[in-house]
């Protein structure tokens, strides 16, 4: 009888895990789009998802202006990120309002603080970032900066579009990463 208690129990928890694998990747995404003063575009970009999400903001008309943020502490053959991002932003979109917001650091908290002087004139902030990351940078924003009213939007990285998005490695990759850093950021940067 005990053995069948012990076989119910781990069949119970086997369900309850794969329950809360299925939903750990659509938690960490919000998309709540508001227009604002302002677009945000964080670093870590792959594949240019978050710039043209941008891109497709502000054409959409959600604010009057974009800010790439850009690394400038870090070179890759000889030039820095943000001396790329310009450089791909004048043969792509010179027509529209994008500028390179110069930042240091390889966290959204540093980031965030040190890409403010960009959208200091603004009172409302767009951030775009891969969807995954969308919950923990927009609660960073909030609690580092709160004086902005802020909201997001979700560069597709695949985990939206792909509904058994644990059967692909990269994707059970960010989403196992990001949960580890939400943690993180929960239970010990945010009392910083």
């Amino acid at each position: 009888m005990r053995r069948l208690w012990k076989l119910a129990l781990v069949l119970v928890l086997a369900v309850v895990a794969m329950v809360l694998l299925r939903h750990a990747g659509p938690f960490l995404v919000i998309n709540q789009p508001q227009r604002s003063g302002a677009i945000l575009v964080l670093a870590g970009d792959e594949n240019d998802q978050r710039f043209w999400k941008a891109i497709e903001m502000l054409r959409a008309g959600y604010a009057p202006q974009a800010f790439i943020d850009a690394r400038t502490d870090m070179k890759a053959f000889g030039r820095t990120p943000a001396e790329l991002e310009a450089e791909f932003i004048q043969r792509t979109v010179s027509e529209l309002p994008v500028r390179i917001c110069p930042t240091t650091g390889d966290s959204t908290r540093a980031e965030v603080q040190v890409a403010q002087p960009c959208f200091a004139s603004s009172h409302s902030i767009l951030i775009v970032t891969s969807d995954y990351h969308t919950r923990r940078a927009l609660s960073i924003a909030r609690k580092r900066l709160p004086a902005y009213s802020w909201s997001v939007a979700a560069a597709d990285s695949g985990l939206m579009s792909t509904p058994r998005w644990w059967t692909q490695r990269v994707l059970l990759k960010s989403v196992f990463l990001e949960w580890q850093k939400l943690l993180w950021w929960e239970c010990v940067e945010r009392f910083r």
